[in-house]
């Protein structure tokens, strides 16, 4: 064979081996096959490679869709009534709007209202409830409502109200909306929490005020401040509650908001009820690590409230469950497809997460693989009560990974549920999930009394005869050495 034979075979197997990788990246997506490695975390809180949950399937420009590129977009919205994607594109001044498979439906530039010609400058936040759309028109400081042709029904400037002092510059930045009409704003520079508006747009209250963090640091100042003049007081930083940054209104209309700061990496993500009060809570392990030094610029949650969010530091997608405990991390910062240069938005539509990149001007879309999908499908058969169901999925997850903590806690949980206490402890252990252990430590305990009620009875019957017995036997013992020594 010649040297010019066997270059060409080379060559050929060369071209070859790179048609099958990237016809398995389309199906499965393997670690090696993206440009990032995603992880979780061990039980010593290390973070380990995992399966990649997601990977990117394909990039999409505002130009694929026939309205031109998009310019600093900032928000994107899922509308599931309609099927719709909207997008708020900041740099141009407009509202996008498509079908999920990327089709044109609407570019809302200039709109009409009440017989005159309306235009949007800097909006940030788009939503959509029974049809009509309602836009942070930031620069302007309003919320304007309207249709799919640009007809606006209502524009609701700054509210009147006591509850904002007049040095408050309002600039809507996120809008959501529930079912009974009323209006939540995030906007900037509002520490008091959300602003509830009524259907009318007229101010109600602060909703979900977020709390102050009392740090060791914060009271040596506040114990310095007593002993400061004014001016050096005035100088200080204040003492105020942490800004939203983003708000996302789920299925059952409870509200998830993201800070995009705070000193000790608490109350980043927050799930409001109808009071206001947060009652998203971190359980179990792992929980605490991925949180550290990041910024959430939004937010997403589904039917079984798996959390999705996006951290624009490390420039990477989280996905938890509704403890806190980490499912999937992946992406990072660059301009391959799969990285970022500035995630500033999150949709999920089926099993695909959207994502919005304001500088690199694209939506990439990633597409849920096997792994994924198994994971999910443990979660949403134990959400069911399905607990015996439950486990065969998590055994498979942990067959293609041992380091998942979440499939140990999983498993254990469907024990402890089926009341196999004994199980669930071993799980638990192998989890590091302390809590989870503890209580199935104590049903365990409680059951083994009651299965050995009748023999405890019993030994404590037998225990205190043998006491009464010695005690008699030692006293005619003394009894009788006093008679002897008398």
């Amino acid at each position: 064979m010649t040297i010019k034979k066997i270059t060409a075979c080379l060559l050929t197997a060369v071209v070859l081996a790179g048609s099958c990788a990237v016809g398995v990246t389309a199906t499965e997506g393997a670690a090696y096959e993206v440009p990032y490695q995603s992880f979780t975390y061990d039980k010593w809180g290390n973070a380990v490679p995992a399966p990649n949950g997601y990977f990117p399937e394909r990039s999409v420009q505002g130009n694929d869709i026939g309205y031109g590129a998009f310019s600093a977009p900032t928000d994107l919205f899922y509308y599931a009534d309609g099927q719709e994607l909207y997008v708020a594109d900041s740099g141009n001044n407009r509202i996008v709007v498509m079908t999920v498979d990327y089709e044109p439906v609407a570019e809302l530039v200039t709109f009409t209202y009440n017989g005159e010609e309306l235009t949007l400058n800097n909006p940030t936040g788009v939503f959509v409830r029974e049809d009509t759309i309602y836009i942070a028109d930031q620069n302007n400081g309003r919320i304007v409502l309207c249709d799919k042709q640009g007809v606006v029904s209502a524009v609701y400037g700054r509210p009147e109200s006591n509850l904002l002092t007049e040095e408050f510059v309002y600039k809507p930045n996120k809008v959501v909306v529930d079912r009974y009409g009323k209006i939540y704003v995030q906007a900037v520079g509002a520490y008091e929490g959300l602003l509830c508006l009524d259907e009318n747009g007229g101010l109600i209250n602060y909703f979900g005020a977020n709390k102050v963090e009392m740090t060791a640091k914060m009271v040596v100042q506040k114990i310095w401040r007593m002993f400061m003049t004014q001016a050096q007081r005035d100088a200080m930083q204040n003492f105020v509650p942490i800004e939203y940054s983003n708000v996302f209104l789920d299925y059952e209309d409870f509200i998830y908001a993201t800070a995009a700061a705070s000193e000790n990496n608490t109350n980043l993500i927050t799930k409001l009820n109808p009071l206001g009060i947060n009652i998203f809570t971190t359980k179990g392990t792992g929980t605490g690590q991925w949180y550290q030094n990041s910024n959430f610029t939004d937010i997403t949650v589904d039917e079984n409230d798996l959390i999705t969010v996006v951290d624009t530091i490390r420039c990477k997608i989280y996905q938890c469950d509704e403890n806190g405990n980490l499912m999937f991390a992946f992406g990072g910062k660059g301009n391959q497809l799969g990285l970022f240069q500035t995630p500033s938005s999150i949709a999920q539509v089926g099993d695909r997460l959207l994502v919005l990149d304001s500088t690199k001007n694209n939506i990439t879309e990633f597409q849920l693989t096997s792994f994924g999908r198994t994971v999910q499908e443990a979660i949403g058969l134990y959400n069911e009560g399905r607990y015996e169901e439950n486990i065969e999925p998590w055994q498979e997850v942990i067959k293609r990974d041992v380091n998942y903590l979440l499939a140990y806690t999983g498993i254990g949980k469907a024990y402890y549920q089926l009341e196999d206490y004994e199980q669930a402890m071993e799980y638990f252990r192998l989890a590091n999930d302390k809590q989870g252990y503890s209580d199935a430590y104590k049903e365990y305990s409680l059951e083994v009394m009651r299965a050995n009620f009748g023999w405890i009875v019993a030994g404590i019957v037998v225990l205190i005869v043998v006491i009464v017995v010695l005690r008699r036997l030692w006293r005619r013992r003394k009894s009788r050495k006093g008679g002897e020594a008398a």
